[in-house]
C-alpha cells in the first residue's frame, strides 16, 4: 500500500471514529437514562443486548454508586476522634487523612453515624444517601464481539444505519 492510499485509509478512519465517538456518546446517554427510567417503573438493574436475530451477545447494568459515610462537621470529628483515638490526630488537630479514610470506610451508613466498638453517636458525620447511577457496565457475552463482527460482516446489522453520518447523501 502507497504512502497516499494510507493517508486515505487514515483521514476516513479518523472520520469513522470521530463519528463513531459522537454517537457512542449520544447512545450512552440515552441508554442510561432509559435504564434508570426501567429502574424507576420497573425496578430493572440490567438488560441484555441482543443481534437482530436474537442472538445475545452482552448485558448492561447501572452502576450503584455507594451510600458513604462524610465528615459534615470537622470540628466535632475531630474533637471525637481526640478524646477517643488520640494516637490519631495530628498536632494541628486534625485527624490524619488516612487514619479518616481507614475509619469512615468500617462504618454501617446508617444515622446516627455509630462508633463500631461502643455504639456511641460520633458527632460531626453523617450518611450521604447514593447518587442516581451516573453510569453502566457493558459485558459482552463469551463470543459476543464475534458474532456482532459477523453480523456486521455479512450484513445482518447495516452499519449505515447504525452510524448515520452527517453530509453523505442517501441513495
Amino acid at each position: 500500500m502507497s504512502l497516499k492510499e494510507h493517508a486515505t485509509r487514515v483521514a476516513v478512519l479518523r472520520v469513522l471514529r470521530d463519528a463513531v465517538d459522537a454517537e457512542y456518546q449520544t447512545e450512552r446517554r440515552e441508554v442510561l437514562e432509559g435504564l434508570r427510567a426501567a429502574r424507576a417503573e420497573l425496578n430493572l438493574k440490567s438488560v441484555r443486548v441482543a443481534l437482530p436475530d436474537d442472538t445475545p451477545v452482552a448485558t448492561l447494568t447501572l452502576v450503584d454508586p455507594k451510600p458513604t459515610v462524610v465528615v459534615t462537621d470537622e470540628e466535632a470529628f475531630t474533637a471525637w476522634v481526640a478524646e477517643n483515638h488520640p494516637g490519631e490526630v495530628e498536632t494541628l488537630v486534625r485527624v490524619r487523612p488516612s487514619w479518616q479514610r481507614q475509619f469512615l470506610a468500617r462504618l454501617t451508613c446508617l444515622e446516627p453515624v455509630a462508633d463500631p466498638y461502643t455504639g456511641e453517636a460520633i458527632p460531626g458525620l453523617c450518611v450521604l444517601s447514593a447518587s442516581e447511577p451516573r453510569s453502566f457496565s457493558l459485558r459482552p457475552l463469551p463470543g459476543g464481539r464475534e458474532r456482532i463482527a459477523r453480523a456486521l460482516h455479512i450484513g445482518t446489522l447495516d452499519l449505515r444505519r447504525l452510524l448515520p453520518l452527517e453530509g453523505g447523501e442517501d441513495p
